[in-house]
């Protein structure tokens, strides 16, 4: 599930039909359960995509100073002389690493949305209850 998708179903999961608060109250734990069960997934995925970038920052790091064994290369042998000083610039702009980057940024970005869907679904039954509360008032009970 992507982003988008999330973003979608919690557009729709987070309407609160205000003629049936007591469904939506019971509601509830499954949307916790629903989108906590997202977040431990994008959660994992992060971890895991952060260990393949350690790995391949330090496979570009052979690469760029010259270290790997031949057989090691995945593209052609890298032709320039780097000093030391320099190597992590090359390796920072390298179109592989720059990828999964971008990667691990999207996987943050989607953990801050789940990480607000859940405060609010956190507060949803603090919303009802005011909504309780308020039609008692009106209604002079």
């Amino acid at each position: 599930m992507n982003l988008d998708e999330i973003q979608n179903l919690w557009k729709k999961d987070s309407k609160i039909d205000e003629v049936l608060l007591d469904e939506a109250s019971l509601k509830i734990p499954q949307l916790h359960h629903k989108y906590l069960t997202l977040h431990t997934e994008y959660t994992l995925l992060l971890k895991k995509k952060a260990q393949e970038l350690r790995t391949l920052e330090h496979r570009k790091w052979l690469y760029y100073s010259g270290k790997a064994a031949p057989e090691e290369y995945e593209e052609q042998p890298f032709e320039h002389r780097v000093i030391k000083s320099d190597v992590m610039h090359w390796v920072g702009v390298d179109e592989q690493i720059q990828r999964v980057e971008m990667q691990i940024d999207y996987y943050n970005t989607t953990l801050s949305v789940l990480n607000e869907i859940l405060k609010q679904i956190n507060q949803m039954s603090y919303n009802i209850k005011n909504a309780i509360e308020w039609r008692r008032f009106t209604g002079g009970v």
